[in-house]
Order: C-alpha cells, then sequence, then structure tokens
C-alpha cells in the first residue's frame, strides 16, 4: 500500500502519486514537528512540501545537514511510515487508568498515544462509565512509535484496540463467537466513540454493527483509529 516507485523531493523523480503519498505521511506526522504544518495532498511538489521534508529530517531524524529527498527504501520514507522508532523525543504521553472509568489490559510500555488520542479516550471512557459500561483499551503504541508486532500499525499512537464488551461485564477477553459476547453493549461502545470529531476509523467483525469495518482478526478487540 504504501511504496514509492521513485524519490521524491530534491533531485528525485518526483512522479505525482509518489509526491502524493509522502504528503500523506507528512501530514500524518505533523503533530510531531510544528514546521511540517498541513501540506496540501495534490501531487505537486511545492515548496511546502519541500519544507516539510528538510523539517522532519532535521527534528524527528536530527539531520544536520538533511538533503530533502524521500527514497523508496531510505530511512526517511520508513520513519515517515511508522516502520522505525524516531530518533527524537516525540509528543506521545502514556495513558493511565487512574479515575476507573476504563481499564488497561496491554502492557503499560505499549500504552503511549498523542495527547489528542489519549483525551478521545478518556472522553470515552467517562461517558460510557455513566451509563455502566467499562471499557478495556489494550495496545496503543511505543514511547517513540515504531513497529509493534504483531499490528502492521500502532506506530503513530492514534491506535487503539478496545475489547468488546461481555453480557457478564469480566475483564477478560472475549470474541464475537462467543456466548459471553454482548453485541447490545458493544454496539453503545461504538455509538459512542462515533460522535468524537477525533475519530478516522473502527475495524471490528460484527457485521450486525453500523459503522465498521470488517478486517481479518478483529473478531476480538476493536480497533479504533483516530485523525490525531
Amino acid at each position: 500500500m504504501y511504496r514509492l516507485t521513485g524519490s521524491v523531493g530534491t533531485d528525485g523523480r518526483n512522479a505525482h502519486d509518489d509526491v502524493q503519498q509522502v504528503q500523506i505521511q507528512l501530514n500524518k506526522n505533523a503533530h510531531l514537528v510544528s514546521e511540517i504544518g498541513t501540506v496540501p495532498e495534490d501531487g505537486t511538489l511545492d515548496e511546502g512540501t519541500q519544507r516539510a521534508i528538510i523539517a522532519f529530517q532535521r527534528t524527528i531524524m536530527r539531520l544536520s545537514a538533511p538533503d530533502g529527498r524521500v527514497d523508496p527504501h531510505g530511512r526517511t520514507w520508513r520513519l515517515l511510515l511508522g516502520d522505525l522508532p524516531h530518533a527524537a523525543p516525540v509528543v506521545f504521553s502514556q495513558l493511565t487508568a487512574e479515575d476507573g472509568s476504563f481499564y488497561l489490559y496491554s502492557n503499560r510500555d505499549r500504552g503511549w498515544g498523542t495527547p489528542s488520542t489519549l483525551q478521545s479516550i478518556r472522553t470515552l471512557g467517562a461517558s460510557l462509565n455513566a451509563t455502566g459500561i467499562v471499557i478495556g483499551v489494550g495496545d496503543i503504541s511505543f514511547a517513540q512509535g515504531g513497529r509493534m508486532p504483531p499490528h502492521g500499525s500502532h506506530r503513530r499512537g492514534v491506535d487503539v484496540d478496545i475489547r468488546p464488551q461481555r453480557t457478564d461485564q469480566a475483564r477478560v477477553p472475549v470474541s464475537i463467537t462467543d456466548p459471553a459476547y454482548s453485541h447490545d453493549r458493544t454496539l453503545k461502545v461504538v455509538e459512542a466513540v462515533q460522535q468524537d470529531p477525533n475519530l478516522e476509523l473502527i475495524l471490528f467483525n460484527d457485521r450486525n454493527i453500523t459503522g465498521v469495518r470488517f478486517y481479518e482478526g478483529h473478531h476480538n478487540h476493536l480497533h479504533i483509529r483516530f485523525k490525531e
């Protein structure tokens, strides 16, 4: 999905689709580098896009002399995709659950996210807790991003795993094929998160819930991706 056919930036081939892919990834990393701002995703290498590439290389990669180019298999591209941890500290915070409105079921080192994502989780937890529903929050990202096995995502601090609800409300795993799975309670979770303007998508395999996308391996958790 994220493959470049040629280099983008200084002295690059700068094919339209390649430039557009780099622009998309720059925007996804904009919260890490204030200099990036938002670049147009139009496939044209303008001055703003070129400056954003250099800013990313200087700030995140700590290059004293950025070359301003993104190569198909180069480190800049892999960092933009989140395949590698960042060299510079990123603006991730660690999610905690002191107030009891939700609980954590993954190791703490896998619970780092962007401030906006963590606020979305806290808001979701509080709103559902008021109705008697407690959500279980799993993997988000590592402290500096990068690959998080076994996931293909969870690199940017915006992807969050949440357990489906159970009829017995126990804080243990459940799949949509289990008798203990509660469609009605899980539907309320989905409806609540759909009210968040920061929501980008929900992957989950209960086909009787509107607004979620079927994705292999998502019978036992909701994968919620936020915009920032």
